[in-house]
């Protein structure tokens, strides 16, 4: 019983650890984004990172003898859920250009209430008023951030709010239809669909006539010739996310989402950090004002629902969701 206790408390108190450097390395990777908007193109970033991390993936799965969970039982699901992940993918990186990274995150973050509401729409999952209060507070956090009306209002705030709604219906999709798909084969499938679509965009840029694309670089170029220090900065983005990856694999497999997936939220507390250090940027206090409001109703219904802010990798022969599992919590 002694020993029992003993490694429990122990992996508690590894599991926020390891979440809140896996917040790091996500945190790092966007911010590595954003210095790259003027240098490349979001296309041929989608390619290059995507196939160093496919290239990390294989060379892992390898190393812990997964090669096997590569391959997708079934093609369709995974790749409509693909399909979805690489939209918020790309609708966030698309308002990197016109955003800090502080307020497309913060945005981005609704994605956990999103996920909320669609669980109740498609799933028939129960959602109670307390909840349902919280994802209020949540848009209306959201709303304070990019305040409708306002002069400055540019349509790129609402790139990120797109970016969580495709967030949340890859993450319904994966309990929904792809309950029984290893985790690889489904990062797999993903990351085959954004070097494809990189490419895709990356040749096709430079036929589209478009008027002055010099005014969006990041957006409507092609191939564009990055310098040592870019094509660092992009192969530093594929470690990132495999190392935020694998950190947030063993904090869930140590302790109960209820209990850290809270902790995902330093996120948001990291972002304004790292602008602060590289671009002396401070958010104003609207701004931190809507995201206490996304962090709390996010905090919130992660606590009460027992979820992972971000979706997480299931353990051999655990699926990712089942009515059982929400029935604990």
């Amino acid at each position: 019983m002694t020993l029992v206790t003993e490694t429990s408390s122990r992996a508690g108190l590894g599991a926020p650890a390891l979440v809140l450097i896996a917040m790091a390395a996500f945190a790092s990777q966007d911010i590595a984004v954003k210095l790259m908007v003027d240098e490349i193109s979001l296309w041929q970033l989608m390619m290059v990172r995507s196939i160093a991390t496919l290239g990390l993936m294989v060379t892992v799965a390898a190393i812990l003898s997964q090669g096997a969970d590569l391959v997708p039982r079934r093609w369709g699901w995974p790749l409509l859920r693909g399909i979805f992940m690489c939209g918020a993918y790309l609708f966030f990186y698309a308002s990197l250009p016109f955003l800090s990274v502080t307020v497309a995150a913060a945005t981005f973050f609704t994605g956990p209430l999103f996920i909320t509401l669609m669980a109740a729409l498609i799933l028939g999952e129960p959602i109670g008023p307390r909840r349902i209060v919280a994802v209020l507070v949540g848009f209306v956090g959201v709303i304070v951030i990019i305040r409708p009306g306002a002069e400055d209002l540019r349509l790129a705030a609402l790139l990120p709010l797109g970016a969580a709604f495709c967030y949340a219906a890859g993450n319904i999709l994966t309990r929904w239809r792809c309950r029984d798909e290893p985790n690889f084969s489904l990062s797999l499938v993903h990351n085959l669909i954004y070097a494809n679509l990189g490419m895709l965009g990356t040749m096709l840029m430079p036929l589209i006539p478009v008027t002055s694309p010099e005014h969006w670089p990041f957006l409507m170029t092609g191939w564009r010739d990055p310098s040592a220090l870019t094509i660092a900065l992009i192969l530093m983005t594929a470690m990132t996310h495999l190392i935020g990856l694998l950190c947030i694999v063993r904090a869930y497999q140590n302790e109960d989402a209820s209990r850290i997936a809270p902790f995902e939220y330093s996120y948001l507390a990291l972002i304004p950090a790292f602008e602060f250090l590289i671009w002396r940027s401070v958010p104003d206090l609207q701004t931190f004002g809507g995201i206490a409001l996304i962090a709390a109703a996010g905090i919130f219904v992660a606590w009460r629902e027992g979820r992972p802010v971000r979706p997480r990798v299931q353990t051999q022969g655990e699926h990712p969701w089942t009515p059982d599992s929400e029935e604990k919590h």
